[in-house]
């Protein structure tokens, strides 16, 4: 435990690289990654991105996130370095933060997104970002008798690939059953689900535009790691690639 602590004190405090950390510590560098991002002791934790947890960089945390998906299919040598982050904050969107606010979140965010490179599907940008929905559409049954039914699909936009599940209703048991079937079908989860405010999913729409989580939805989302963004109420429209039939 110790040896955990000493890792996330040359991070955090002494702001050493991973790499430095791992040589200075003759650790490998996987193993200096895994403690150093670590929010608690929990063997199967990734780091905290939830933007409500980020109270200065909420409004910008949509512009870092494109830029370092953009930085993805860039060379190296070309993609943005958290000062240049910072800078182009301070320039372009008159962000008053600090520095090290933005390097928190962008560190972070950066580990979550190499662990995507690893379990998700070979997607073109936004990486592993995907839309979420229920649609209606009616049936004929084997009595002949119209029948309506709900499909729930999953859509990752630039790639235009989508998936669906159909059910008879359109509650959290079928909205929880569908993603696992889906995820267990592609063979990973996305990083970022976004939706609409659906009941399954949020409980309550609260001051400011925060959301509190249906409980079951939470644990799934805890489970499978990934962060669920919203569309405004009524507005279900910003998804774009998914919409109810």
């Amino acid at each position: 435990m110790a040896q955990k602590q000493y890792i996330k004190q040359l991070f955090e405090n002494e702001e050493l690289s991973l790499r430095e950390i791992a040589r200075r510590m003759e650790l490998s560098f996987q193993t200096v990654q895994k403690y150093a991002y670590m929010e608690d002791w929990s063997e199967h934790h990734l780091p905290d991105v939830n933007p409500n947890h980020y109270p200065i960089l909420k409004d910008v945390i949509p512009i870092i996130d494109r830029w370092l998906e953009d930085d993805i299919r860039q060379p190296r040598k070309q993609r943005h370095t958290i000062t240049r982050i910072h800078e182009r904050l301070q320039k372009e969107h008159a962000f008053k933060g600090s520095y090290s606010t933005v390097k928190k979140y962008v560190r972070k965010m950066k580990y979550i997104m190499q662990q995507g490179k690893e379990g998700f599907l070979p997607l073109a940008q936004p990486m592993a970002h995907a839309q979420i929905d229920f649609g209606t559409f009616t049936y004929i049954d084997a009595y002949g008798i119209n029948q309506v039914a709900y499909a729930l699909t999953i859509t990752f936009p630039y790639s235009n690939k989508g998936y669906t599940q159909v059910f008879k209703a359109q509650n959290q048991e079928c909205l929880l059953e569908g993603m696992q079937r889906i995820f267990g079908y592609i063979g990973g989860s996305p990083i970022r689900i976004k939706a609409d405010n659906m009941s399954t999913a949020v409980a309550k729409i609260l001051e400011g535009g925060k959301r509190e989580l249906a409980e079951g939805f939470n644990r799934f989302m805890l489970h499978y790691r990934f962060l669920a963004d919203f569309c405004n109420p009524a507005s279900g429209n910003e998804k774009g690639a998914v919409g109810a039939t």
